[in-house]
């Protein structure tokens, strides 16, 4: 009789800690954005054995568990990487590659360099050469790096006009011709997001900078 009894009670404590963990769950999931994703998850046989956020963070366990002493700037590149495939599939429903990369300091400090010697590198598409800037392919608000795999250098005419999707068809192809040089995922993002909304813009449909879109 003892056995009996404790056996729906045994049953009775495992649902209430399925449900514990089901919202704790929906908490975590709520924290990343999972509104924005619409739901997606990365891989399904994976997530049933291991848990949703454990699947999404898998590289980043794998490089905890293993790295010895632990770079911070490669956890927050990992991080970053992983935020940006989030971000990409949420919004526009496209796979990236995982492609962590960490800071590029030997970029920043030659760039810094050439900026106090107002040494600017000239703009890709005019030639442009009294200030440019390094415009962000996958832009910072979808997890793009600060790599130079991830930059254009651009005249802030050009820079302003690639991030409002208002480039005209012979100023694209002078980028798509370049493109191949960066990042698998810039890649994947130039071909995917920008140059479908680049071709609304040539056939006078309504455009969207990229931070105004929420899907």
């Amino acid at each position: 009789m003892t056995d009996t009894k404790q056996k729906p009670s045994t049953i009775n404590q495992l649902k209430r800690r399925i449900k514990e963990l089901e919202a704790r769950n929906e908490e975590l999931r709520a924290s990343v954005g999972y509104e924005e994703l619409k739901g997606w998850r990365p891989n399904e046989r994976l997530e049933t054995q291991y848990g949703w956020v454990y699947t999404w963070l898998y590289p980043l366990q794998s490089y905890l568990s293993n790295a010895s002493p632990i770079n911070p700037e490669r956890v927050m590149s990992i991080v970053t990487a992983i935020l940006a495939q989030m971000s990409i599939n949420g919004k526009y429903g496209i796979k990236i590659p995982l492609e962590p990369v960490e800071y590029d300091s030997a970029n920043y400090f030659e760039k810094q360099r050439k900026y106090i010697q107002r040494n600017y590198d000239p703009c890709v598409i005019c030639g442009e050469n009294r200030i440019t800037h390094e415009c962000h392919i996958i832009p910072r608000s979808d997890g793009g790096p600060d790599h130079r795999d991830n930059f254009f250098t651009l005249c802030p005419l050009h820079h302003h006009l690639f991030d409002n999707s208002r480039l005209n068809q012979d100023e694209w192809k002078i980028l798509s011709e370049l493109i191949n040089t960066k990042m698998e995922s810039a890649v994947i993002y130039f071909k995917q997001v920008r140059e479908p909304m680049q071709q609304n813009y040539w056939q006078g449909k309504e455009t969207l900078p990229l931070q105004l879109i929420k899907k």
